[in-house]
């Protein structure tokens, strides 16, 4: 299985919100990486005491992850559905998020199915449908 490492180009409709560090192709998918850090400009207050990387950023993150694997540029694609998010721990601080991504179907209906783990421990899964925003 070879990999191919996907550079991360900032978006300025997406600013301060790059929710991707790294995306890998795979056969069959992606993998994605996301470090949960303290010093991203939209945790602040997400919690004070306890930085939490809310469940909806995760989502934001596979897509992110989606259009730099099909792009390798921000905004192509647009989330149609979201038939299964089944959240098992919080993503924190110091978290190193892996996305492991099956996709599938073509431009007007591409499936991602999901796992994210942190540490071995898993995140959440999620299923989605996307399509192309042109």
């Amino acid at each position: 299985m070879s990999a191919t490492t996907i550079p991360v180009r900032s978006d300025a409709r997406r600013m301060p919100l790059v929710a991707v560090d790294d995306v890998e192709a795979v056969e069959g998918g992606f993998i994605g990486r996301k470090t949960v850090t303290t010093a991203d400009p939209y945790l602040a207050g997400h919690f004070p005491s306890l930085t939490v990387y809310p469940g909806v950023f995760l989502i934001e993150s596979l897509q992110q992850m989606l259009e730099l694997h099909l792009d390798g540029a921000l905004g192509g694609i647009e989330l149609v559905e979201l038939g299964s998010v089944r959240f098992s721990r919080p993503a924190l601080a110091g978290d190193a998020v892996v996305f492991e991504v099956a996709v599938s179907g073509d431009r007007t209906a591409l499936v991602t199915k999901a796992v994210c783990s942190s540490g071995g421990q898993r995140l959440a899964r999620i299923t989605a449908t996307w399509r192309s925003r042109t």
